[in-house]
């Protein structure tokens, strides 16, 4: 999650059953499923940017400045959100990948400003579930249609169909060391390991960030438990997370990674790390907190950046 604004998003649950009121027309709606995700309070509701529910469907909302396109009036036989509002929805209701795509039509997401940052946040969202599935939603035209997703991978601008044709440009790249080449009689021996890389994009831009991740997704030792795939998602995240300091707005603020999350689908799992602290914080979905009826923000204690109740690391 990258910002020029501290979000303050933190670990957080939604229970079954949690009753909100969207901003755009002002109805309530209710979540059939409970989630954890990262969010926190936002006016008089709460904000998710990631999440996991019950049923081991996970959503991530990026951002689509320029392209993303939403409507400027509500509509009466549609649910009527605004665009930060979405994931509340789909984490809330949905169950697969499958179900999101039978629905997904319903929406008709309106242009209305998010309370505090006071701007109407370009989103799109990736969806995956339990069996492995995975589409993304892009708001570029009024009826919302979910797109095919073979590489896995989602950043920010510009569009999916864009960054998956730009991989072509990438073909050289791997993992294995190139053999030595001779020029005359002369050998150019490597300088060391790693020239099967050469020319993996390095900066920060969403395309060059598209490409590492794929690269690296595609490459990483396969996990054989979920501890070492959290390890590789967040070897992964890694080449991607933004420093301070290294990206600076054409308003003259630091666009950094705020924090990075990462959802195991089969247990219901989230997983968090800070700009601050890398250490990895592990939140289950599990019988004692499905318990709770109320939503909790996990707030930390001091510098150690532990969580009050039910702090598990790995």
């Amino acid at each position: 999650m990258d910002f020029s604004f501290p979000l303050d998003a933190r670990p957080i649950y939604i229970p079954a059953e949690y009753t909100w009121e969207s901003v755009a027309d002002n109805k309530q709606h209710k979540s059939d499923y409970a989630f954890v995700g990262a969010g926190r309070l936002l006016g008089e509701g709460y904000f998710v940017a990631d999440g996991v529910n019950q049923h081991g469907l996970s959503v991530a909302e990026l951002y689509l400045p320029g392209e993303a396109k939403y409507q400027d009036y509500t509509e009466s036989n549609s649910i009527n959100l605004a665009p930060h509002e979405v994931i509340l929805w789909l984490l809330g209701n949905m169950t697969s990948v499958e179900d999101v795509k039978k629905n997904i039509g319903t929406l008709n997401i309106v242009g209305v400003a998010a309370p505090l940052i006071n701007i109407v946040t370009p989103l799109h969202w990736i969806i995956t579930d339990a069996e492995g599935n995975s589409t993304v939603i892009e708001p570029t035209e009024k009826q919302l249609k979910p797109k095919e997703n073979p590489v896995g991978v989602m950043t920010n601008t510009p569009q999916l169909e864009w960054h998956i044709e730009n991989l072509r440009n990438y073909l050289s790249v791997r993992p294995k060391q190139y053999a030595p080449e001779s020029f005359g009689e002369y050998v150019a021996e490597p300088f060391s390991q790693g020239t099967g890389t050469m020319g993996l994009p390095g900066g920060y831009t969403p395309p060059e960030r598209f490409v590492r991740a794929a690269f690296f997704k595609e490459n990483i030792k396969p996990a054989k438990d979920e501890t070492e795939g959290v390890n590789n998602a967040q070897h992964i995240l890694n080449t991607v997370r933004i420093p301070k300091g290294i990206v600076i707005t054409q308003n003259g603020e630091e666009d950094y990674s705020l924090y990075s999350g990462t959802m195991v689908n089969n247990t219901q799992t989230y997983y968090y790390t800070s700009y601050e602290n890398h250490q990895i914080t592990k939140l289950v979905l599990d019988e004692e907190l499905l318990s709770k009826k109320e939503p909790i923000v996990f707030k930390y204690q001091g510098n150690t950046e532990s969580f009050d109740i039910l702090n598990t690391r790995l």
